[in-house]
């Protein structure tokens, strides 16, 4: 346990002495918890169970390493899990990353080459207050100062719970998704680029050109 809450029941995993996420989630359901937090999802076994207890009226947050949303959901489909399970406790994912932010004392204007901008899936006509990281005291150098979030979130609908349970492709999700209106991390760190925020480079380092 890293961190003491008032009011929150901790229980450290130690997989060495038996105690894993599954058979701890277990423990924690039989004591009927307002809401529980799961470290990590590891297995299918951990998934199934947390899905049970959504199912059952509990508020489950956990987390799953994965690149993006749609891999979350990725994961769950390879697991062997019963999907109409998963998807029926399932309400949204959120996906995060973090940005560095450029120097306010030495960042500068810059126009990008068309070749800068087709090397970061930008049309060569998006308009936006292109900066770049120069490097000064204030930021040893680097150009860069301080860090941003940027996310991405999914949120379910019944056509998403039924392309998941038909193992539909990713592809075919995450199409349906944006139709729906979800702004992808790329689509996010694009719009701290447009902004000045931060840099093409900063965008091609934390997210892939789609």
């Amino acid at each position: 346990v890293e961190y003491q809450l008032s009011g929150v029941v901790q229980i450290p995993v130690n997989e060495k002495k038996g105690l894993t996420f599954a058979r701890g989630l277990r423990s924690i359901l039989r004591h009927d918890p307002d809401k529980i937090m799961v470290g990590e999802i590891r297995d299918a076994e951990t998934a199934q169970i947390a899905s049970q207890a959504a199912l059952t009226g509990h508020l489950v947050l956990t987390t799953v390493h994965a690149n993006n949303s749609f891999d979350v959901i990725g994961r769950f489909m390879h697991m062997g899990l019963d999907l109409y399970n998963v998807v029926s406790a399932l309400n949204g994912v959120l996906a995060q990353r973090l940005m560095r932010r450029l120097c306010g004392h030495c960042a500068e204007s810059w126009q990008p080459s068309p070749t800068d901008l087709k090397q970061a899936g930008l049309p060569l006509d998006a308009a936006g207050q292109y900066r770049r990281a120069i490097g000064c005291a204030h930021c040893r150098g680097t150009g860069y100062k301080g860090r941003r979030a940027i996310a991405e979130v999914l949120v379910m609908d019944d056509v998403l719970r039924d392309l998941i349970v038909s193992r539909s492709s990713l592809t075919q999700i995450k199409a349906h998704a944006r139709a729906a209106g979800t702004r992808l991390l790329r689509d996010a760190a694009i719009a701290c680029v447009l902004r000045g925020e931060t840099t093409l480079e900063e965008l091609n380092r934390v997210t892939l050109v789609e």
